[in-house]
């Protein structure tokens, strides 16, 4: 039944082949944008010459109408095909026309595209609700005493502010990777047919315009050829999820530290242990993304062996490329809400790192700083006085003040006052450290950057549904 395609050429195809070169299930995705393609290419056809306007509109008119969907069917290979037959069916023999100068290479290159973009802008909405969501948490939590760890051992004090925005910083390198992914995606391969062009006196630029693509892919083998744009669409995917599968990791550790809690939405228990809140969503979203960069590396190794222009075997990636949005989506979304009812059980806290010496490195500064002893002496003095400690069991000011005894001057309540987590915190003056004063300067830089964001977002959807507006205006 593929017998638009094959015409007289070829016999049927074999229905089992059929079947397992069809692409209708993952072409479901690109409906819209099959008609959305094929009215820009009307549009060209008429400007150019070579399609009266009254055939144009009317062909116009039918595609408006395939937006609302048309029937796929496995036997028509795929749903441009089945978009070509529902026309027919529609305007007579004339639906024919469609075909004149452009290739399912291009029109399926341009289709993926014109999906893509508008899920990675899907995607950069649901990245900027999480950070809006962690910027919000940071906020409340600039004077959070909390811990941070180097080798998963408690390591120095931080703020719990300090905390989600190292996370929040990251994703926002990410946001540009996606910024990025959206350049190499948002361009025309229309008019290179199937690798070479054609004979059609197309206006690829215009195409390109009438799409809202910011440009055209030059060299027509490039156009139908490059996946590249997908690869660079799952990096950036990718490199969400590993920053949602740290986050995980982190969350599961400090819930089983008791340094936060988690809102029972997002906790489940065991069936046999009643005391159990396990943080079962964390370890999901640290699974899936591993799923997720097996799926980068998958379109990468089905990519790296073909041969110059159109293969078949492109076909494979496509799903790949859909299945990682919507994981990548309901993940992002999946975070965002668990991070708004995150806690932080300070006291406990405080409480705790009072008695991890994480504050020895402080100590070990202020010696150096204010006694001109050089830092790794120091450093080896307080070392020695944590091990003082351990056998003695006396307070590690008091060792440390036994130590320096008859070598400086210092008062036991100096290093004491050093040795205070939350002083700690006061007293750090690096440059994005986690003093309340650099948080709240990251805070409003990432409000700002945020407010970009969501500026450019706005902005380019807008561009696109203006552009799929005019496609079917009367006034062209």
């Amino acid at each position: 039944m593929a017998d638009i395609l094959r015409g007289r050429r070829l016999n049927p195809m074999d229905d089992s082949a059929l079947k397992i070169t069809s692409s209708v299930d993952a072409d479901s995705r690109i409906m819209k944008k099959i008609v959305y393609v094929n009215a820009a290419h009307v549009r060209a056809l008429e400007r150019s010459g070579l399609l009266d306007r009254e055939i144009a509109s009317e062909l116009l008119d039918a595609l408006g109408k395939e937006l609302d969907g048309y029937r796929l069917d496995y036997r028509h290979e795929d749903a441009h095909m089945c978009l070509e037959e529902d026309l027919r069916s529609k305007v007579g023999e004339k639906a024919g026309i469609i075909g004149l100068g452009k290739s399912r290479n291009d029109q399926v290159a341009a289709s993926i595209r014109l999906e893509a973009r508008e899920e990675l802008l899907n995607l950069a909405k649901s990245i900027a609700s999480l950070l809006g969501s962690m910027i919000e948490v940071s906020k409340s939590h600039t004077d959070t005493l909390f811990i941070g760890m180097t080798h998963l051992q408690p390591a120095q004090p931080i703020t719990a502010s300090h905390w989600v925005l190292n996370y929040a910083e990251s994703m926002l390198r990410t946001v540009e990777r996606l910024k990025l992914a959206y350049l190499t995606t948002n361009i025309s391969p229309m008019g290179a047919a199937a690798l070479a062009g054609s004979t059609v006196p197309l206006d690829r630029l215009y195409t390109s315009h009438i799409l809202a693509f910011d440009g055209t892919v030059d060299n027509t083998i490039d156009a139908v050829s490059s996946r590249d744009f997908v690869i660079d669409i799952m990096y950036a995917i990718s490199m969400i999820a590993f920053d949602l599968s740290r986050m995980s990791s982190d969350i599961i550790v400090y819930l089983s530290l008791g340094y936060i809690g988690l809102d029972d939405r997002f906790v489940s228990t065991s069936s046999l242990m009643p005391q159990k809140r396990n943080a079962v969503v964390a370890e999901i979203l640290r699974a899936k993304s591993a799923n997720l960069v097996s799926m980068l590396f998958n379109s990468i190794e089905i990519s790296r062996m073909l041969n110059t222009s159109y293969n078949l075997d492109l076909q494979e990636i496509t799903p790949k490329l859909w299945s990682a949005f919507d994981e990548i989506v309901s993940m992002v979304n999946a975070m965002n809400l668990m991070i708004k009812g995150i806690s932080f059980n300070e006291e406990f806290i405080i409480g705790i790192a009072r008695g991890l010496l994480i504050t020895a490195s402080d100590v070990a500064e202020y010696i150096s700083m204010n006694y001109s002893i050089p830092f790794r002496e120091a450093h080896h003095l307080v070392g020695e006085a944590i091990r003082m400690t351990e056998n003695n069991r006396l307070p590690l000011a008091q060792n440390i003040s036994s130590l320096l005894s008859g070598k400086v001057s210092i008062s036991q309540q100096a290093i004491e006052n050093s040795l205070d987590p939350q002083k700690s915190i006061l007293n750090r003056v690096t440059f994005g450290g986690p003093n309340p004063e650099q948080s709240a300067r990251m805070i409003a830089n990432m409000n700002l950057q945020l407010d970009k964001l969501n500026t450019w977002i706005l902005s380019e959807e807008k561009k696109i549904e203006k552009a799929y507006e005019l496609l079917f205006s009367k006034e062209w």
